[in-house]
């Protein structure tokens, strides 16, 4: 049975890296054993304080609902704890997952830079290193064997819920669940992610979001977990990590020497990439699901606030997702599925001299004909949603001018005619085409549609159709284009020429087909040649 959380983060998320181990490995640190001596709650935050910090990142796009402004702002966005002297921290990965400008904050106040080393994604759990400690000796935890966890056992909760730092709670373990199912709700998309934990504490600490990546004390002042998740919308049913998974996982790599594990550096990068290109995905859904009100709000004649709000959250999500694109291009140049998506989004909120700029990146950069025809499509799809056949028209004009040669620019120009009903404008178009390139199929195909469906003039779109099927066979052997063999097979039926319509319907039912739409044409031809 799959249940519904709410993971512990403050604020915003934003990119990172991971690094996973999925097979444990016996723990190397050397536990303190300690005496038989439990401690009460203020003698646990006393001595356990300088080893415990806070999480931050810096933003200068960060959203104010009280001004209505985008503002220039640090945040605090979780908890966590140092294992190590040199300044190691041990966290959950949606505590950092997204930002790139790390920042902790010890107990004295101090902030300093941090660098994300590793992450275990499916364990929700991360590793930090500050960078700026010029020689420090930090103050550490110490670890429990949360193995010999028992139900009943008291524990203490410290972190920082809703950007109070050094909150304690006490409460005792309600639970131990090994291999637990959950689901959360992105903060972003709000779309359930399940995760799977090898095992998990439920304790009745209370713990809010910001306590996220804090530790879970025993009586002993030992950290036994990482506290992670509450159930949503339902009171004091909270859990952690049990500190052995985080164990393992830090076992799992020579945290000596990760700075020349190359290796590591290469999860690292690409994992950066892949967490910026979901986020960017994530903004741009929130700003093209919420544009409608930037276009409203630019039509407005009366003020509506709420429209104004909406607005600015969409202009907000426009610029975020806008931000982890480069950030993806920086990483990984020529990854064509980026400048693709940005285009989309481009195009989508109607930023068209942006589109414009990065189209011609793209040609440069990309020497690769059915590449931009991926590009012309996704861009005409999102054109044909929008009806914006005008604009669209516009930009490919703009396109076309800079590079005559580009054909399928000319293709999609055909297209948004067609769209429009400008029938005799659409086989221009394509005839054009032709004289440029006569073994284009494509082009033969439109005008034959045109000529059969809008002018009913079947014999002229024969003569097309039959010359998409030459090129197909000269160039193939065969076609996957299902319009070809179909429109042939019905002009054959009101030639009432069985025999051929028969020979194009076998042709038509070979061709591999997976919508309702083109199986009713197979449908259409057989029923036409029964009757």
């Amino acid at each position: 049975m799959i249940k519904y959380f709410s993971l512990l983060v403050c604020l915003f998320l934003s990119a990172a890296a991971v690094y996973s181990q999925d097979k444990p490995l016996e723990p190397k640190i050397n536990r303190v054993l300690s005496d038989t001596a439990f401690f009460n709650a203020e003698q646990i935050i006393e001595m356990n304080k300088p080893g415990l910090i806070s999480i931050w990142y810096h933003t200068d796009n960060y959203y104010s609902y009280y001004s209505f402004t985008t503002i220039d702002t640090t945040l605090l966005n979780g908890s966590g704890f140092i294992f190590s002297e040199d300044g190691l921290i041990g966290t959950n990965y949606h505590v950092v997952d997204g930002i790139d400008s790390l920042l902790v904050k010890t107990s004295d106040g101090t902030f300093y830079d941090a660098e994300l080393l590793i992450i275990d994604e499916k364990n929700d759990m991360a590793i930090l290193r500050i960078r700026n400690a010029n020689g420090t000796k930090f103050p550490t935890i110490k670890f429990a064997n949360s193995d010999a966890l028992k139900v009943g056992q008291e524990v203490f909760a410290i972190g920082s819920p809703l950007g109070y730092e050094y909150t304690i709670s006490q409460g005792i373990i309600a639970g131990i669940r090994d291999n637990e199912k959950v689901s959360f709700n992105d903060p972003v998309t709000y779309v359930p992610i399940e995760k799977n934990f090898e095992k998990v504490i439920q304790i009745t600490a209370a713990i809010s979001p910001g306590n996220s990546g804090g530790a879970l004390f025993n009586r002993r002042g030992e950290v036994i977990g990482i506290t992670t998740y509450t159930y949503s919308g339902y009171g004091n049913l909270n859990f952690a990590i049990a500190i052995n998974s985080f164990v393992y996982f830090m076992n799992s790599v020579d945290l000596a020497n990760i700075d020349n594990n190359e290796e590591a550096k290469k999860k690292r990068q690409e994992s950066l990439y892949f967490s910026n290109l979901r986020l960017a995905g994530n903004f741009k859904t929130e700003a093209t699901y919420n544009w409608i009100y930037v276009k409203q709000k630019d039509t407005m004649k009366v003020l509506d606030t709420f429209v104004v709000k909406q607005d600015s959250i969409a202009r907000m999500n426009f610029n975020k997702a806008e931000t982890f694109y480069y950030k993806c291009m920086a990483i990984a140049p020529d990854s064509f599925e980026v400048y693709r998506d940005m285009m989309d989004l481009y195009v989508y909120c109607e930023n068209f001299n942006k589109a414009e700029n990065l189209y011609d990146t793209i040609k440069v950069r990309f020497q690769s004909d059915s590449l931009q025809s991926l590009l012309s499509s996704s861009l005409a799809s999102a054109y044909t949603t929008s009806k914006e056949y005008k604009k669209a028209l516009m930009f490919y004009e703009k396109m076309s001018a800079k590079d005559t040669s580009d054909i399928y620019l000319r293709y999609q120009i055909g297209n948004i005619y067609e769209k429009m009903d400008k029938n005799s404008k659409a086989i221009k178009e394509y005839k054009r085409i032709l004289k440029k390139d006569p073994s284009y199929t494509q082009a033969y195909i439109q005008i034959g549609a045109l000529y059969y469906n809008k002018y009913q003039d079947y014999r002229t779109a024969k003569e097309y159709f039959e010359k998409a099927y030459d090129n197909e066979m000269v160039l193939y052997g065969s076609t996957y284009y299902l319009d070809i063999p179909y429109y042939l097979g019905m002009i054959a039926v009101k030639e009432r020429k069985k025999t051929d319509a028969m020979l194009y319907y076998m042709d038509l039912k070979s061709i591999y087909t997976y919508t309702s739409e083109d199986n009713k044409k197979k449908a259409d031809l057989l029923k036409a040649i029964r009757d």
